[in-house]
């Protein structure tokens, strides 16, 4: 016989994101199995929560990021208590390319100009995970997201 739970059993709260291995374990299972080319983001709180995943399939372009980006910027200003903003672009073929140390500076201000801080975006491909930012010489900025 099937277990049940009480209809009004609380379920558990998922646990907060608060650095890259938290973050990567909830993109990889959000991205499309195979892989395709899609952006996945998610807005955090100043104390790690989320909540809605967005993945916008077919983008395929460089620059889609950047279009991502400006849309979940604009649509956090109306979300209480976003803060931060975590992409991750699908490149089932490729790496980092050419352009996505402009491309990370760019959505980071774009995200800046709405409020919420970009705090990580991460190049998803065959071969794992990368973060443009890095190529850049810049520090993580996971531990600015709990205050």
């Amino acid at each position: 016989m099937p277990e049940t739970h009480p209809p009004d059993a609380v379920l558990p709260r998922p646990a907060p994101i608060r650095c890259g291995a938290d973050a990567l374990r909830i993109l990889f299972l959000s991205l499309s199995q195979p892989l395709e080319p899609e952006t996945i983001a998610f807005l955090l709180d100043r104390d790690g929560n989320g909540g809605v995943i967005t993945i916008v399939s077919g983008t395929a372009e460089a620059d889609s990021v950047l279009a991502v980006t400006e849309c979940l910027a604009t649509a956090a200003e109306g979300v209480p208590h976003a803060v931060a903003l975590v992409l991750a672009t699908v490149r089932p073929t490729g790496c980092v390319l050419p352009g996505d140390i402009d491309r990370w500076l760019e959505a980071s201000s774009l995200a800046a100009a709405h409020g919420i801080r970009l705090i990580e975006w991460y190049v998803i491909s065959s071969t794992g995970a990368q973060c443009p930012r890095d190529l850049l010489g810049e520090p993580e900025r996971w531990p600015r997201v709990r205050r």
